[in-house]
């Protein structure tokens, strides 16, 4: 089954609609982009009435409410890098 493909220009669109909602509690910048994958990292101080794990959900739904498919969209891997700080491997199923 081939991967579907979040386009880099809706991505980083979502990236940016994520900060003006989020930031300061959360922001979000993209590290790397592959054709069946892409990394965020998140830096805080992140709402702590909100799993941390929302917060990396909620770029997803960003990216539903510009036409990505949710369903597509998964969270691989979640690194801890240092303070208020994870980098976020999302794949594409």
């Amino acid at each position: 089954m081939a991967h579907q493909m979040v386009s880099f220009t809706i991505l980083n669109e979502a990236i940016a609609t994520y900060n003006e909602y989020r930031s300061p509690m959360a922001t979000a910048e993209l590290v790397s982009y592959a054709e069946d994958a892409f990394t965020v990292r998140f830096k805080g101080p992140f709402c702590r009435m909100c799993c941390d794990y929302d917060y990396f959900e909620d770029l997803i739904y960003e990216l539903d409410d510009l036409g990505e498919d949710p369903s597509l969209i998964d969270i691989n891997e979640i690194t801890y890098e240092e303070n208020e700080k994870f980098v976020v491997e999302f794949s594409i199923i």
